[in-house]
């Protein structure tokens, strides 16, 4: 299954028990885990009903007493590994088994880039259940009418030419262009369309601040440089959902480079490996040599966080977001 249509059955409360979410496209990882907290979690409480794993260092016989654990308040528990290529693998049999014979109150979330072996059982049952989900960047030449589809779910319309002007400014980044559309919709507010001369004048615009400065700020751990940056990145009220989406999937895919050049240590291959424009591929290189994995898998989580409060209306989104930078700064 793709994401879309995922994402659609889990809003209507159609929830998989087992999902494997792959291809290593972030952006599509942290809408479905962000949905499935909101719509497993409800009213309970993440902090006793979410359990979080790195596949690396995870055994499956915790991951499985988690997910039998019965709640304190009653309802669903959540249970994500992330980073789970290999946990799969090694454990391909016992999770198999587990999938044909789920608990009733538990879902179990596995995020990995490779796509899996079809001939597991855990696969099977997964895609027969509809929790097999692919989650690949569109093609270059798919990425405009993908940008023009997320407009109309925001409630705007975006024009063939204008949604093919922010695809050539910003780049194959679902994040960045999910991020700017986000912006644009604040710009034009009731403007039911999105012209090219609302992308120009905001686009090109917000290129001078880039996501760099944040994650520069963050890894220096300089809480005053980072939540300045975050002041230009917040320019407008109704932004802060789409910079946070942004954070979040800067933050995955840093990690994501961060485990390709610990195999190859050149960012060269990065760029070929994870498809990335090479200037980008070697910044985000830079840039993952100043964090450790520990504080990547932090990072992560703690967005994730940040974005249950937000849409449950838990705290301030603005307040949210700041308290984000400064516990990744700490």
């Amino acid at each position: 299954m793709y994401p879309e249509p995922a994402l659609k059955q889990i809003e209507k409360g159609k929830i998989a028990p087992v999902y494997l979410l792959f291809g290593g496209e972030y952006y599509y990882v942290q809408a479905l885990v962000s949905a499935l907290r909101t719509h497993v979690l409800k009213e309970g409480d993440a902090s006793m009903c979410l359990s979080e794993f790195d596949g690396a260092a995870a055994s499956v016989a915790a991951v499985l007493d988690d997910l039998r654990t019965m709640t304190f308040f009653g309802g669903m528990r959540l249970v994500v590994v992330e980073n789970a290529d290999r946990f799969i693998r090694d454990n391909k049999d016992v999770l198999g088994r587990y999938a044909k014979s789920p608990s009733k109150t538990g879902c179990l979330v596995l995020i990995g880039a490779d796509k899996p072996d079809r001939r597991y059982a855990l696969v099977q049952t997964a895609d027969k259940a509809g929790g097999l989900i692919e989650c690949t960047t569109p093609k270059v030449g798919r990425l405009a009418q993908w940008a023009r589809t997320r407009s109309g779910e925001l409630g705007k319309t975006l024009g063939r030419s204008a949604a093919d002007l922010l695809v050539q400014i910003v780049g194959q980044d679902l994040a960045q262009i999910n991020s700017h559309l986000q912006m644009l919709v604040t710009y034009v507010g009731d403007r039911p369309a999105i012209t090219e001369q609302d992308v120009t004048a905001t686009v090109e615009e917000d290129k001078t601040v880039q996501i760099w400065d944040l994650m520069d700020g963050i890894a220096s751990k300089d809480s005053k440089l980072s939540l300045e940056t975050l002041d230009r990145l917040l320019v407008r009220t109704g932004m802060e959902v789409a910079r946070l989406s942004l954070i979040a999937s800067t933050l995955l895919r840093l990690r994501l480079v961060k485990k390709v050049m610990e195999q190859y240590n050149d960012s060269g291959r990065v760029a070929k490996v994870l498809k990335m424009h090479p200037y980008f591929a070697q910044k985000s290189a830079e840039q993952a040599r100043r964090f450790t994995d520990a504080e990547l898998a932090l990072g992560i989580r703690k967005a994730f966080e940040a974005d249950f409060l937000i849409k449950n209306n838990l705290m301030n989104p603005r307040l949210a977001v700041e308290k984000l930078i400064i516990d990744l700064c700490n």
